[in-house]
């Protein structure tokens, strides 16, 4: 199967990725050869092509698949795309951004062009406006509108103050912002100046254009928009890769060799801040990063964006989650970095990443929501670079995910105490594929091998946190005898029953082990949700007062218990959490010796 891709777009390098992982050979199309790119099973390339181009390219390179992934805005590419496809009958797709819903409001108007806003703007007499369009508009607009007072928010790179300079642009009239910045310098200028009106275009989550509405509404001050063109039919529009290997699969039979692996927001963000000091320490531009991961793998991403500004570097990568139902899949996630004066690597907040309000998260309130192994490995990078410079300065990290807020409210953020965005995970660096019967598939294979090898006493766990705590209890088993079932419990013991294993040795986390002392076999928290009133009730078996009773009540998460109650064999409440644990393991148990082993967060083992 072949595969012509219209690019150029996060979109576009995302749906690079599934094809990729899907083995399909495709032709990354883009109008210039700006920009990164790198693929397994694509090749890139370049230059505009009309109706007749593309149908001659299809027919030559025997295409089965148009996919147009192309910037919103390419109206003339997306009509060209759509009119070649069916000249040579080929099927034709679109891959669509989540876009911001419109809304009802007289201060948010949308119009088809910049000159018919400027027209509009014009009548209504407005003096005092805020460009928020993009900096490739501002010469339009200010030499359309020469005597009006407009304000212009641009990015804080030297291309962008060139244009600003060579449009006749005075300095003071400039906002300058850095790379997803929040609208929040925008909200004290329209308060301190009066503004009248806003311009700006259809541009997403990304664009933050939601923000705009917000302020527009807020404030009762026109938002004028430049509204997306229309597209032309499609076959099919589609928003993720599942989406996409339906459609594969219906559309051409294709199916599945076996799930794909993906990475971590934490080992994105890794590669993106190490990419990014490289450039502040005056390292040449790369295509490409790498990081080792925990296991002592490497991963090496293609870099999205890196760019050089004054005193600071920004660079990102498109997260690849594989076969993980994860939404944050085909997403950008970067890092900018900035020199600071404190001597120290500060973690501070950026676009679409989470603020941290409750305890329990292992993040001081306040912080951004950055977990604890991707700021390790995060510092990790940065200070080796350092060294590697002989270097000692403070920088400042600002992980941004340009979508995280839309994101993030998808999410049990928001009842974790984690707002305005995603948290910036992993412990491992890798994801594994979310897929009962492929996981356990491999899970069969490897208490197969295990088995085979003579192990005879395994050791299961629910992921590779546990697991390291659990190696360091048994340091003379083989690494053969160390499985993670990951949320599937009942599935894992299932598979091991008449496999030939004589003793398992279970170890599980206090979050988990909370739902399995419910009853749960499958701990997935699409599945099941803590259990307040199944906790409460332990406590008051063991006679807690009622005190301690109603803070149980009030938890978020099962592993905030370990504040509550002394994490040891003597504490009643965890005595009881073990026992119950056992009783529900004993109902798929067949044939072998068993432990339960209950780990803290601190990896104390009882």
């Amino acid at each position: 199967m072949k595969v012509l891709l219209f690019g150029g777009t996060t979109e576009g390098k995302a749906t690079s990725n599934w094809l990729d992982d899907l083995e399909i050979s495709h032709f990354y199309s883009t109008k210039t050869s700006s920009g990164n790119y790198e693929s397994k099973f694509g090749q890139r390339i370049c230059g505009a092509m009309n109706v007749e181009e593309i149908c001659t390219f299809c027919l030559e390179n025997k295409i089965d698949l148009v996919i147009d992934a192309a910037h919103p805005f390419a109206e003339v590419l997306h009509h060209s795309i759509s009119t070649a496809a069916n000249q040579v009958s080929l099927p034709v797709i679109r891959i669509e951004r989540d876009g911001v819903p419109r809304i009802e409001s007289e201060y948010v108007r949308y119009h088809h062009s910049l000159a018919a806003i400027l027209t509009d703007i014009q009548t209504e007499a407005c003096q005092k406006i805020v460009s928020l369009v993009g900096v490739k508009s501002l010469p339009v607009i200010h030499k359309t509108m020469p005597e009006a007072s407009i304000w212009y928010r641009i990015l804080d790179f030297p291309s962008s103050l060139e244009i600003a300079k060579e449009a006749g642009v005075k300095i003071e009239k400039l906002i300058v912002s850095a790379a997803f910045e929040g609208m929040e310098s925008i909200e004290d200028l329209l308060l301190d100046e009066g503004i009248e009106a806003m311009i700006t275009k259809e541009s997403g989550y990304s664009g933050l254009l939601d923000q705009k509405m917000d302020l527009a509404v807020k404030h009762q001050i026109p938002l004028y928009v430049i509204a997306r063109p229309e597209l032309p039919e499609y076959d099919e529009t589609i928003t993720n890769r599942e989406m996409l290997q339906k459609y594969l699969k219906r559309k051409f039979q294709l199916e599945r060799k076996e799930l794909a692996p993906g990475f971590t927001s934490g080992t994105c963000a890794t590669i993106s801040a190490k990419a990014a000091m490289k450039l502040l320490l005056g390292e040449e531009l790369q295509q490409t990063e790498s990081v080792v991961l925990a296991d002592g793998g490497i991963c090496e991403m293609q870099l999205h964006q890196n760019k050089l500004g004054d005193g600071f570097a920004l660079c990102s990568v498109v997260k690849n989650s594989g076969d993980d139902p994860d939404v944050t899949d085909g997403t950008e996630i970067g890092v900018s970095l900035k020199w600071n004066d404190e001597h120290c690597i500060r973690f501070v907040k950026g676009e679409g990443v989470g603020t941290v309000t409750l305890k329990g998260l292992g993040i001081p309130i306040g912080e951004p929501a950055i977990n604890p192994v991707p700021r390790k490995t995060i510092a990790f990078e940065l200070e080796q670079l350092m060294a590697d410079h002989e270097l000692t300065r403070g920088v400042d990290v600002s992980v941004f995910v340009p979508v995280g807020k839309k994101l993030g409210a998808k999410t049990f953020n928001p009842k974790l105490g984690i707002i305005d965005g995603i948290s910036i995970i992993g412990t491992t660096g890798r994801i594994k594929p979310y897929s009962l019967d492929a996981y356990m598939q491999s899970i069969r294979k490897e208490v197969d091998m295990a088995v085979a090898n003579d192990n005879k006493h395994i050791v299961v766990n629910s992921g590779g946190r546990s697991e390291r705590y659990l190696k360091n209890k048994f340091p003379d088993l083989d690494n053969l005898a160390f499985l993670q079932y990951g949320n599937f419990i009942g599935e894992m013991m299932n598979t091991i029953n008449g496999s030939g294993v004589h003793k398992v040795s279970m170890g599980i986390m206090t979050g988990k082990a909370v739902k399995l002392a419910a009853g749960s076999l499958d701990t997935h928290s699409k599945k099941v949700v803590l259990d307040h009133e199944f906790l409460k009730g332990i406590a008051k078996e063991c006679n807690y007062p009622e005190d301690i009773i109603e803070q149980v009540g009030k938890i978020k998460m099962g592993r905030e218990l370990e504040e509550i109650f002394a994490f040891s064999e003597e504490e009643a409440f965890f005595e009881q959490i073990k026992k119950k644990c056992i009783q529900v393991c004993q109902q798929v148990l067949k044939g072998y010796e068993f432990e339960l082993l209950l780990i803290s967060n601190k990896g104390e083992i009882i």
